[in-house]
């Protein structure tokens, strides 16, 4: 990867991606420490604000050492906290990128990851100049799914992987994008 300076900061028509250590550690504290959150991407919650801070500096850390990249979701209009994307499992060999990402309750179904994934695809594309976008998902995961769906990502079929981090082993699949033909 290039320098990460410039990632710090990218900007949709209604959001900023800003990197974890320029968005308030309150806002991530409430999407970390949500049951509803945690249960659906299959992690423990975070129970302190101490638990996430010590999230935000390995985040961080990972950040500058190149491992993948992580935002806090800002509104354009107030700069509220609504969510986290993050860019991660590098694969030189293959130019691919996978996208994990979490939206507080209060923000989900209003177009939020719409928005976000598809101005991140263009930026994977363009910018980091991968050739495809892994998303994976529990598939039980019916809201996820569908968006991803929506944007045109296409179920891969040759994937299947089972995930333990769950309360119960919970089957993934994994959905993915390739950059246009130029």
């Amino acid at each position: 990867m290039s320098t990460l300076d410039q990632y710090s900061l990218l900007n949709t028509p209604h959001y900023q991606l800003r990197f974890l250590n320029t968005v308030p550690a309150q806002g991530v504290h409430a999407l970390r420490h949500s049951a509803t959150v945690a249960a659906a991407s299959g992690r423990t919650r975070d129970d302190t604000l101490e638990q996430t801070i010590a999230y935000i500096i390995k985040m961080m850390t990972g950040v500058s050492q190149g491992d993948f990249l992580t935002w806090g979701i800002m509104t354009q209009a107030d700069d509220t906290f609504v969510g986290l994307v993050q860019l991660w499992n590098f694969e030189a060999h293959e130019k691919s990128v996978e996208v994990g990402y979490e939206i507080l309750p209060d923000w989900q179904r209003h177009g939020v990851m719409t928005e976000v994934l598809t101005s991140l695809s263009q930026f994977v594309f363009h910018d980091l100049n991968e050739t495809r976008l892994n998303a994976v998902t529990a598939i039980n995961n019916v809201p996820s799914r569908a968006l991803l769906t929506r944007l045109g990502f296409d179920l891969d079929l040759d994937f299947r992987a089972i995930t333990y981090s769950y309360p119960e082993p919970t089957e993934l699949v994994r959905y993915f994008i390739t950059a246009p033909l130029a």
